[in-house]
């Protein structure tokens, strides 16, 4: 009898280990449940170590809550990250992370040159330990004057990314030689500049390797230099053209961009004392550059004005207001084809492929345009089928 009463006793429980998982699944993702409408109302939340050790109480502060704008400071985003970006304040550079709902206001995290409202979510300075210790919050990104966008990531939103915002003129830089000039790259952000009304400056790098200077140009170089608002030759290793750049830039702000490979980090650190940007050398095997700048930075130029450096690329994006360029709008503001941009073709939605009454084919056939822009023309074309 008792050993029966004995057996009929249930096991004592065991004490479960808790998983990663489990311990995941306690953290609260604010972006998904402000979309989906619930706001957590617990006032703390754990945070644990790697190891899932020595939980930190933190209070949470209401993703929906309103920031009186009289309260917030204005700032200039000086680089973005995956999660926070770096403002520059009157007081000195801070970091702030930023708000859900200024994310989904804008479409995208705010870009560099940016002017921001920062409100204070924490009264204590920032720890350092991570998304949700900073003592600022980006509330509102302050309307643009203009832009330069590039492709996003190959998702299921197909979205553009901004390199740089607030910008007064854009320069690329191309090297002469290694790599090779590329015309294709050259024309997308031209239009790209054209677009925005931005001026459009060419600083044409290494130039020390050509022993007979411009004269050794390749003639793609030469037919672009035609179509461009100015064109600076410069070498870094001689001083080569490097005050006349310099004077092109004081008092204004300037995005970077090129091809990686080019020279542009290199020129950079010329300009701006300070600025130490990683350089690196291009690749023997395809002769194409290594990606050494892995986001956009801005730089204070001597004298007034800003330099904001980008990632190295190769491709721009190209968009039309809130919407891609269609092809016919792209055949008429192609650079270079039409004098004065009159349009001359005989039909008004002439793609210059096989119509009757082409005047760019004309121009093409008879030599007054190079077939170098007309095959740049129809590899842009034909990338947005």
């Amino acid at each position: 009898m008792q050993n029966r009463d004995f057996e009929d006793e249930p096991e004592p429980l065991r004490r479960v280990k808790p998983t990663r998982r489990d311990h995941r699944s306690r953290r609260i993702d604010v972006m998904r449940e402000l979309e989906s409408g619930v706001v957590d109302e617990r006032p703390v939340k754990e945070r644990f170590s790697r190891e899932f050790k020595n939980p930190r109480i933190k209070k949470i502060k209401d993703p929906l809550e309103k920031i009186d704008e009289k309260d917030c400071v204005e700032g200039l985003v000086v680089e973005v990250h995956r999660r926070t970006c770096e403002v520059r304040l009157p007081e000195g550079t801070v970091t702030a992370m930023y708000r859900a709902t200024t994310s989904k206001a804008l479409g995208e995290f705010p870009a560099v040159g940016d002017r921001v409202l920062l409100g204070q979510v924490n009264e204590d300075e920032d720890t350092g330990e991570g998304v949700g210790s900073q003592k600022y919050c980006v509330v509102r990104v302050l309307p643009r004057k203009s832009e330069l966008k590039r492709p996003g990531p190959r998702d299921s939103f197909r979205r553009k990314l901004t390199l740089a915002a607030n910008i007064d003129q854009v320069v690329i830089v191309a090297s002469v030689t290694q790599p090779e000039f590329n015309y294709g790259f050259m024309d997308r952000f031209l239009l790209a500049a054209n677009l925005n009304d931005l001026p459009f400056v060419l600083v044409l790098t290494k130039m020390d390797l050509l022993p007979n200077g411009e004269a050794d140009l390749s003639d793609d170089i030469r037919d672009f230099m035609t179509i461009v608002d100015k064109v600076i030759p410069v070498s870094v290793k001689t001083g080569m053209g490097l005050e006349e750049l310099r004077r092109e830039l004081l008092g204004k702000s300037s995005v970077f961009s090129g091809q990686s490979g080019v020279g542009k980090s290199t020129l950079v650190n010329a300009l701006v004392p300070g600025a130490e940007l990683e350089t690196g050398e291009v690749r023997e095997r395809d002769g194409k550059g290594r990606h050494t700048t892995t986001s956009s930075s801005l730089f204070d130029f001597p004298g007034g004005g800003y330099v904001i450096d980008t990632p190295g690329i190769r491709s721009i994006g190209l968009s039309n207001g809130e919407d891609d360029m269609d092809g016919e709008t792209l055949a008429k503001i192609f650079p270079g084809f039409f004098e004065g941009d009159l349009f001359t073709c005989k039909y008004s939605n002439c793609l210059h492929l096989k119509e009757p009454g082409c005047s760019v084919r004309e121009a093409v056939e008879s030599g007054k345009l190079s077939r170098a822009r007309y095959a740049s023309y129809l590899r842009i074309l034909n990338s947005r089928n």
